[in-house]
């Protein structure tokens, strides 16, 4: 890919362009290659308009852009590059010829991101419809009127999705501490307040959130210890809790494991396989949710380049600059994380990868299959 980039300052005679301005290509037609689309033109616009020029997005397939010409109306800059399935992509800014300040904007633009330009890896982990498909044909729900921007449960599932853990965990609480039990609520929450757990109770429990711990849990009567698995821990971590504590009281009970979530195990999962094999994480949108948090708090702890793009002129050209790059979704809807995807294919030639682990519980026995012989 990199021997096909080709960076030129052609000019056009019928392209008119009003002085403070910029007209961002959606496609161009090259004098030798053709056609050249250009999906990261929303990027362009946008970068534009947060330095105080008006854009205008347009395909130009009909302007006769030169090179050479010594007195035209309009300056384009331009990058393009050949696609391993044929075809051509690049970027196409054309500026009004005499307005200085919009040419050096545009060449300080186009040479920016053509040194950012190539093959790359994008690994998309989200938590909205973990079932559903993938980037191309996501649907993206409408938000109502006055339905609250955080639509996320406390376990860590979408609150589309039906799931009773919150339900379960505070009445297998109840019922322990009625029949006089001892009570510790094992792992963190997926909200991380745990202000859930005997929210009304007048004796609430203690929290046992790390192997370490449960290790030093004081317990008056052993033999009346209980657990309940706290709505959205990491089933895996509450797991070597849970290790530590049968060891130190073999007479432990507690909540069924068919009534925990797995959700935030799922995220864990899928996120840290992902970000081990990145090398910077893009975290798309304002609002936060599991997957969000989940990410950032890994990508912060093992000293990955985490970069915040809360609107699409925030996303820089250093921000791309990598071979392999996960991108989460911050938000409920998946209109930001869209664009971004637009722009990154756009930026060189992308690999989009759409990553998910999702846990099933078998309502009954499952029937076991004989192995052929041989």
């Amino acid at each position: 890919m990199n021997r096909s980039v080709l960076t030129e300052v052609l000019h056009s005679t019928t392209l008119c362009v009003t002085p403070g301005s910029l007209t961002v290509a959606t496609s161009w037609r090259h004098p030798t290659r053709g056609l050249v689309d250009c999906p990261a033109h929303r990027l362009l616009a946008a970068h534009a308009r947060h330095s105080g020029f008006g854009a205008d997005s347009r395909s130009l397939p009909n302007e006769d852009l030169r090179d050479g010409l010594t007195a035209a109306p309009a300056t384009v800059f331009t990058v393009s590059y050949e696609r391993p399935e044929g075809g051509h992509r690049g970027l196409a800014l054309a500026a009004h010829s005499d307005d200085t300040t919009a040419l050096a904007f545009a060449r300080r633009q186009i040479e920016s991101w053509r040194v950012v330009l190539r093959t790359r890896r994008v690994l998309y982990v989200t938590a909205q419809n973990p079932l559903g498909p993938g980037p191309s044909n996501a649907p993206v729900p409408a938000q109502t009127s006055g339905e609250p921007r955080d639509r996320w449960r406390i376990c860590g599932c979408p609150a589309s999705v039906p799931c009773s853990s919150a339900q379960n965990a505070e009445r297998a609480l109840h019922r322990f501490l009625q029949r006089g039990d001892e009570v510790v609520v094992v792992g963190t929450p997926a909200t991380g307040s745990g202000a859930w757990a005997g929210r009304n109770l007048q004796r609430n429990p203690q929290t046992v959130s790390t192997p370490q711990q449960a290790e030093t849990l004081a317990v008056t009567d052993p033999d009346r210890l209980a657990f309940v698995v706290a709505p959205g821990a990491v089933v895996s971590e509450a797991a070597d809790i849970l290790k530590v504590l049968r060891h130190r009281h073999p007479r432990l009970r507690g909540q069924h494991p068919s009534e925990w979530c797995y959700t935030m195990d799922d995220l864990n999962t899928v996120i840290g396989a992902a970000l081990a094999q990145s090398d910077m994480l893009l975290v798309v949108g304002r609002d936060t949710n599991p997957a969000a948090r989940t990410a950032i708090a890994r990508g912060t702890r093992t000293a990955l380049r985490v970069r915040a793009v809360t609107t699409l002129d925030r996303l820089r050209p250093e921000d791309i600059d990598a071979a392999t790059i996960t991108v989460v979704d911050a938000t409920a809807a998946g209109r930001g994380l869209r664009q971004v995807g637009q722009a990154l294919d756009g930026l060189g030639p992308a690999s989009h990868v759409w990553r998910q682990v999702h846990s099933f519980k078998e309502t009954s026995q499952p029937a076991v299959r004989a192995l052929p012989s041989g």
